[in-house]
């Protein structure tokens, strides 16, 4: 797996924890050099591989100057992984505040398309074949309706969205796009609104969530970025990590 990310420049969203901290992770075991994006600032460090940088991705702005800090650091950028995301609280559309719906959609939509668009950018100046890589992570919620609420779903079928149509058009550009959708993760995104989840989106809810076979690791996920972080050929795909829950 190590030829997948070896020498890349790969910028990860969320890098503090969850999927995104086990990506950090193992790229840099892997031998690549790792910009960590997230809004919590991270503690300093003397790991030549790891760039640290504070950034909303719900800011355009903070985005763009992301990722020109990582091409003056390192000359160029090959993957971007979008793993960033909040989540809603379960509400129903009849329930869902306009504050929370606009969040959401603005770290786990708009963020991977600023951020898409900036490394493209970057992407497009290179003169070899492969170019460059995206992996963007949505969620069984992006291909169902009862797995969370409104707003988060929402959210996660626009990332399948938003892979779809930049693998096929910038195919023969030499950029690639995928989509991991993972089931339930071992993480704090829910941990952390489990107080204010909405009583009657739960109730709801809740027998389609017993339903799930078992719980993932960070690390599942954070193999499968790797593998698809440099897996030519695999352009626009969607792959399902969940135990089998989707196809039930």
């Amino acid at each position: 797996m190590s030829e997948y990310v070896k020498d890349k420049v790969v910028i990860i969203t969320g890098g503090s924890n969850g999927i995104a901290a086990s990506t950090v992770s193992l790229c840099l075991e892997k031998g690549a050099k790792v910009a960590s994006l997230d809004i919590v600032d991270a503690e300093a460090t003397t790991n030549e591989s790891l760039l640290n940088i504070h950034c909303d991705v719900s800011s355009e702005e903070a985005c763009n100057n992301a990722v020109k800090q990582v091409v003056e650091k390192w000359g160029t950028v090959d993957v971007l992984v979008n793993c960033a995301a909040v989540m809603d609280n379960m509400e129903r559309t009849s329930d869902c505040a306009t504050s929370t719906w606009s969040k959401v959609i603005a770290v786990n939509v708009n963020g991977p398309f600023y951020l898409s668009r900036a490394v493209i950018l970057q992407f497009l100046t290179k003169t070899n074949a492969h170019k460059g890589s995206i992996v963007n992570i949505a969620s069984t919620a992006g291909i169902k309706g009862g797995d969370a609420g409104v707003a988060y779903t929402t959210s996660k079928h626009a990332v399948i969205g938003l892979t779809k149509t930049t693998a096929w058009m910038y195919a023969k550009d030499g950029i690639r796009c995928n989509v991991l959708i993972p089931g339930g993760v071992r993480t704090n995104i829910l941990e952390n609104s489990k107080a204010k989840l909405d009583p009657i989106g739960s109730q709801i809810l809740g027998p389609i969530h017993q339903t799930m076979p078992g719980w993932l690791e960070p690390i599942d996920v954070a193999r499968a970025i790797v593998f698809l972080a440099g897996a030519t050929g695999v352009n626009g795909a969607q792959w399902t990590i969940d135990h089998g829950w989707s196809v039930a």
